[in-house]
């Protein structure tokens, strides 16, 4: 296999790659994209592969990429499908400094406003883009479309070797290096390993890390819908007993509705004719948009919380839902991932040795009090909506009131939403 060999290189035992990203899904791609500039050589190791027509245009195929085979059948990543993904100014800025927006930005669509309210509740919060003097709260994209840009990316990133497809099927460490061993390249070394194989990760158990599992008992039911009337570029999210819905405005009058519901009532939901799925998704929502009239395909994700006890095993780092996994109102996921991937991103430029133990430890201090942030609102938010306790209901009525009338209040929530609250990664923190 050949190496680049550059200043990093120079009086160490070589090793096959600085950095090995187990995973190449939206997590795993954004950070090897992230890595641009750093020095360091990526092995990106997916186990599903999009297919040969994905390879932009008159590049070769590298030797290392010969290696793992990448040549069957196209298929579809799991986690590229017709999902909404909203994104935020933070991730915005994140995406531009990686040098993937431009692509993104003419396949998303903006959000100006958000209208957040409860089902059988009055009053609601409104939060406007012009509040914080910028044309757009976020965006949304497919993430299918997504997933397309970073894949396309990738494979033309210079610094970035995608194995794919390929798996791990087993880790070796020592104080020097991991030793991955994968399914078709065989063994490869490394300095660090960032594992970002999902919610299900199978490293993240073998590395001994323990994760405590929430189960939320609801099911998000994920399809894109028309409206009857304009929704002027607002996203919308509605607390009902049952649970969130959320709406994300695309082009015209389509939306793409997360609809959350009770574990034990998604079959039915399922099961349910496109018209009378509008209507009952009406029926929860309420006329304001007035009414849905078509539903695209629909698919169910079953809602929990997955929280790792740490974030590290040595030379070995989670990212992505690895690393947590949260419940999606507030849509706050991906955008956590981008601004972890980011600041990552710029500690690694500066590091020698990526997998060194104080540079993993001074990521994990740097990103803990946003994450905890973020954590602790879509759990609150969660449990908190579903609770029946008066008390509990006279203190959701009593915050939404106080974030509609009250300007820092509402300011505050923008800037928490928009993935602006301190710290942040220097690419978040200036304006591009």
């Amino acid at each position: 296999m050949t190496r680049r060999i550059d200043k990093r290189s120079r009086g160490r035992s070589p090793v096959d790659f600085d950095i090995a990203i187990a995973g190449g899904g939206m997590a795993g791609a954004s950070l090897a994209l992230a890595l641009r500039g750093t020095g360091h050589r990526v092995a990106l190791i997916e186990a599903v592969d999009p297919g040969e027509h994905s390879r932009p245009a008159g590049r070769r195929m590298p030797a290392d990429e010969k290696l793992a085979g990448a040549n069957p059948a196209p298929q579809a990543r799991p986690g590229y499908d017709d999902r909404g993904i909203a994104l935020s100014l933070a991730s915005e800025r994140v995406l531009r400094h990686i040098g993937v927006w431009d692509q993104v930005g003419r396949a998303a669509f903006p959000i100006r406003r958000v209208h957040v309210s409860e089902q059988f509740r009055f009053g609601c919060v409104r939060l406007d883009a012009g509040q914080l003097g910028v044309e757009a709260l976020g965006h949304v994209v497919v993430a299918r479309a997504l997933g397309a840009i970073l894949r396309d990316c990738v494979r033309a990133a210079r610094w970035i070797v995608p194995l794919c497809p390929d798996s791990v099927t087993g880790v070796e460490m020592d104080p020097a290096a991991v030793h991955v061993h994968c399914r078709a390249a065989g063994m490869l070394r490394c300095r660090l390993l960032v594992v970002a194989d999902g919610a299900e990760s199978g490293l993240r158990a073998a590395l001994g890390i323990h994760a405590a599992s929430h189960d939320y008992s609801q099911t998000a039911i994920v399809a894109n819908v028309t409206c009857r009337g304009p929704h002027h570029g607002t996203a919308f999210e509605r607390f009902t007993k049952s649970g969130p819905l959320a709406l994300l405005p695309l082009e015209g009058p389509g939306m793409v509705a997360v609809n959350c519901v009770s574990a034990g009532d998604a079959a039915g939901w399922l099961s349910l004719g496109e018209t009378e799925y509008c209507d009952r998704l009406g029926t929860k929502f309420g006329m304001r948009l007035g009414g849905f009239m078509r539903c695209g395909a629909r698919r169910a994700y079953p809602l929990r919380r997955v929280v790792p006890d740490r974030q590290v095993s040595g030379r070995a780092l989670l990212l992505g839902n690895a690393a947590l996994t949260i419940h999606p109102n507030g849509a706050q996921g991906f955008n956590l991932v981008l601004r972890d991937a980011a600041a990552l991103a710029e500690l690694l430029a500066a590091a020698d040795d990526p997998g060194a133990a104080g540079t993993l430890q001074a990521f994990l201090a740097q990103r803990q009090r946003d994450r905890e942030r973020v954590a602790w609102l879509t759990h609150g938010l969660a449990r908190g909506f579903a609770s029946t306790h008066p008390l509990i209901a006279c203190l959701r009525r009593t915050g939404m009131l106080m974030a509609e009338l009250l300007p820092t209040v509402k300011r505050d929530l923008i800037l928490l939403g928009a993935g602006l609250r301190p710290p942040q990664p220097d690419c978040v923190r200036s304006v591009v």
